[in-house]
């Protein structure tokens, strides 16, 4: 991939950012990009997946692609954000960019009271831990889905349907392991791999897989990023094996 101008050391930190927004308003214009004006939030999702996948590639495999190639590849990512929002601009209530970034910064504050808070150094005992960093994260997160009102959630209440079974697992497992719920699951996970069904679809092979997910997470490893990277040593190293190079 060709690397893409970089910015100044004279020039502002994010300043380039506005003038991200202002080339998305002109492509979204009137006047502007036929092909832009025909997209939706529906259409553009198979690109916001497809430009995800490719920001992992680089990620999991950076030694296989040119110097600045992440970089490339969050900012074909960020014109999916910024695409999106363009569109909520011109829906009703309108929302944009703005929104966007204040939410994320709304959010930040509350969950990082340790940094933001002006009781900062009351907000934890040991700012160097991070494990009572995640749980404050989670008790701010709680503490909001309680002010919403929202019912108490289930374990896998939140989680995109699209996302892969082995993330969703994992996300499931940490959530029933920090709600103190582990043995729960796995007795329900007991149950459904013993339904009359469970020889149709796998059910004692999803079980086992449901165990290596609760070993990965209990060891703080991501078993879908492990997965994702040794296939990618794979695909790289393709010739090693006693077939040769793979087609």
């Amino acid at each position: 991939m060709d690397s893409e101008p970089r910015g100044t050391d004279s020039e502002p930190r994010g300043a380039a950012l506005l003038r991200a927004v202002e080339v998305m308003d002109a492509l979204r214009a009137a006047d502007g990009d036929a092909w832009t004006h025909q997209q939706s939030h529906a259409s553009l999702a198979r690109y916001l997946l497809e430009e995800t996948h490719e920001v992992l590639e680089v990620i999991d495999d950076p030694a296989a692609h040119a110097p600045g190639a992440l970089a490339d590849e969050l900012g074909d990512l960020l014109f999916q954000i910024l695409f999106h929002a363009r569109i909520g601009h011109e829906e009703d209530p309108a929302w944009d960019v703005g929104d966007v970034a204040r939410s994320f910064i709304a959010k930040m504050e509350r969950r990082n009271p340790h940094i933001f808070s002006s009781h900062r150094e009351q907000a934890l005992r040991d700012r160097g831990d991070v494990e009572e960093i995640i749980a404050q994260w989670h008790a701010v997160k709680a503490a909001e889905r309680r002010a919403s009102g929202d019912r108490p959630r289930g374990w896998a209440d939140g989680i995109p349907a699209r996302l892969p079974a082995l993330q969703t697992a994992a996300k499931i497992v940490h959530r029933a392991r920090s709600d103190g719920q582990l043995e729960q699951l796995l007795a329900s996970a007991d149950r459904a791999s013993a339904a009359a069904d469970a020889e149709r679809w796998g059910g004692d092979l999803g079980r086992e897989l449901l165990d290596l997910v609760v070993a990965a997470e209990a060891r703080d490893d991501d078993p879908e990023t492990a997965l994702r990277t040794l296939l990618a040593r794979l695909r790289q190293h393709g010739s090693d094996g006693p077939g040769g190079p793979t087609a």
